[in-house]
């Protein structure tokens, strides 16, 4: 399954969006960001790739800047 990878400006924004996820019921893990991705923060959230869509909403309904990128993990 197609994992993606949410980059946040802040390490701040990353543990908010994660408590918004959960309290939402999308499961997602908080990892530090891939050495191959750019980032103002250390961490970022992986999330399935069909969650994207409630996750979107969640953060645009927060205000939380953000940036989805994919990630193929090997089965």
């Amino acid at each position: 399954m197609e994992k993606l990878i949410v980059i946040f400006q802040s390490t701040h924004d990353a543990i908010k969006a994660e408590r918004l996820c959960l309290k939402a019921g999308v499961v997602c893990q908080v990892i530090p960001v891939p050495r191959e991705l750019s980032s103002d923060c250390g961490i970022a959230l992986e999330i399935n790739s069909n969650g994207k869509k409630r996750v979107e909403q969640l953060l645009a309904q927060n205000a939380i800047h953000s940036e989805f990128r994919s990630l193929v993990k090997p089965a």
